[in-house]
């Protein structure tokens, strides 16, 4: 029992010196107006400079122009556009005014100066009882003025054109065989000079700087009919298929009275052609054919 007992003692002496546990909270000091304002503060509102960088992150999305990548980038060019396809803006060549007036005939331009020589060959036919068929050939220069009347109070692009234009050309001569009473006459001309005056209408077929195009020339034509020396007036006509302004085939012809000229040449702009047309007549010249 003794042992026991102080067994007893020992245990109720270590509770009594331990202290009690309180699960009552620790006082706080009571908070005065101030404290509440200082807590309060920064609830309600940012410090200095907060609004301003809101503002500033709020901003930058639609700011377009700091923004890079692949969805902001220009659209790439078609693999089915083509290099010489007309750009709208781009001034002819050898054009003032950005095409009202060009010196060199273009699929943009308003109004154009027409200035060639050419070349022609074909047959010389007189009526049948002045003699056979003879082989004909000229040279020729060409100027004028064509302009699109539908181009020139706005700016949209139109195919037809209109103009006027005037030639000069220096042909071969021609045979003349007449029988009269049973004696044969015979006369000859060395050459043909032949002026031309006529009216053109072109139709270009596409847009391309130096697009393709189809004249139409109707007029008339005051040359030496034959070998009688006088000068009379026929009716010129001609169909040409040019490139732009710097060259064209074409086929001619000249009806007078009792004379037909039937001609398939070239022609080129002035600018390229004087060296190979000054060639060209001088070889004519010097082989007896002018």
């Amino acid at each position: 029992m003794t042992p026991l007992f102080a067994s007893f003692l020992f245990v109720a002496a270590a509770q009594a010196e331990a202290p009690e546990a309180t699960t009552e909270p620790e006082s706080t000091p009571e908070s005065t107006p101030e404290t509440t304002e200082m807590v309060a503060a920064p609830l309600d509102a940012a410090p200095d400079g907060g609004d301003q960088r809101n503002e500033d992150i709020a901003a930058k999305p639609d700011d377009a122009d700091e923004e890079y990548g692949p969805f902001f980038e220009p659209d790439a060019p078609s693999d089915t556009s083509f290099p010489t396809t007309a750009r709208k803006g781009k001034a002819p060549l050898l054009s003032v005014a950005n095409g009202a007036l060009c010196f060199v005939d273009g699929s943009h331009c308003k109004v154009s100066l027409l200035a060639d020589a050419s070349v022609a060959a074909g047959l010389r036919a007189p009526a049948s009882n002045k003699g056979p068929d003879v082989p004909y050939a000229h040279y020729a220069f060409r100027g004028g003025l064509v302009m699109r009347p539908l181009m020139l109070g706005k700016k949209d692009w139109h195919p037809w054109g209109l103009g006027v234009v005037g030639s000069w050309s220096m042909g071969t001569g021609v045979v003349v065989v007449e029988s009269m009473d049973g004696a044969t006459d015979q006369g000859e001309t060395d050459s043909t000079p032949a002026v031309r005056v006529g009216v053109v209408n072109q139709l270009w077929l596409s847009q391309r700087p130096h697009a393709m195009h189809i004249d139409f020339t109707l007029g008339a034509v005051r040359s030496p009919v034959l070998d009688s020396g006088i000068p009379l007036v026929g009716t010129h006509a001609e169909v040409a298929f040019g490139w732009g302004g710097w060259g064209a085939v074409y086929a001619s012809g000249d009806f007078l009275d009792q004379d037909t000229r039937i001609g398939f040449g070239v022609r080129a702009h002035g600018i390229a052609a004087a060296p190979l047309i000054a060639l060209a007549v001088l070889g004519a010249g010097l082989g007896g054919a002018l």
